[in-house]
């Protein structure tokens, strides 16, 4: 689960409205999906921050749309929203009520895994936008099976912690994909091993980056 600059703010308009509620503490309107005001807007502005991948995941969810020309003088989003497999997912699910268009707390990710992580608890430690986030120090990843655990190698992390993020890497179903993400890095890899020249790459990077290290490609 790669970490994830949400810095960048094309919805300028959606932005400026979220902030003014935060200041004032205001309760946000009602979630309600695709009826909220800057609904669109939100879901294309965290595509462009994912890279069209599941926050989570990392599959990717959007093939084309992220162009920044939908985007109009009054930073709202322009077009229709394009196909996608995505579903606006609140990290914190108890913030849904009265904060549900809080921008800190939304990712784009699979539809399944939104369904599957539904309302259970969770840690912030796996947190993929926050700026103490690092997979690489948090995370290790298992190139027979696919999967990732927590980073047992990694002298920081508490027995605690560890437990947190095993805990949190089930809770948003990082390894849900495993099947899919053993096929992309298997033929990946072996195009490495002979020299060939790879594809660009669109999917599941930090598996594909962790399994470089590990073998030694890098």
């Amino acid at each position: 689960m790669k970490k994830i600059d949400k810095s960048v703010i094309l919805s300028t308009a959606y932005k400026e409205w979220e902030e003014n509620l935060e200041a004032h503490q205001h309760p946000h309107p009602a979630y309600n999906s695709s009826k909220g005001m800057f609904y669109h807007d939100i879901i294309m502005n965290l595509y462009h921050c994912q890279n069209g991948l599941c926050a989570y995941t990392e599959k990717s969810l959007i093939l084309t749309g992220l162009e920044n020309h939908c985007w109009n003088q009054e930073g709202r989003y322009s077009a229709d929203l394009p196909s996608h497999f995505g579903e606006l997912e609140h990290f914190d699910e108890s913030l849904k009520s009265n904060k549900g268009w809080l921008w800190d707390n939304l990712f784009m990710v699979d539809g399944k895994i939104n369904r599957k992580k539904s309302s259970k608890g969770i840690d912030n430690i796996l947190k993929p936008d926050l700026p103490e986030y690092d997979p690489f120090l948090l995370l290790s990843y298992d190139g027979k099976k696919h999967i990732f655990f927590a980073n047992t190698q990694n002298t920081d992390l508490t027995e605690e912690d560890i437990k947190s993020i095993n805990d949190m890497i089930d809770i948003l179903g990082i390894n849900y994909v495993k099947d899919w993400r053993r096929k992309e890095i298997t033929s990946r890899i072996k195009a490495l091993e002979f020299g060939l020249e790879p594809v660009p790459l669109t999917e599941y990077p930090t598996a594909f980056e962790m399994t470089k290290r590990n073998l030694g490609l890098v």
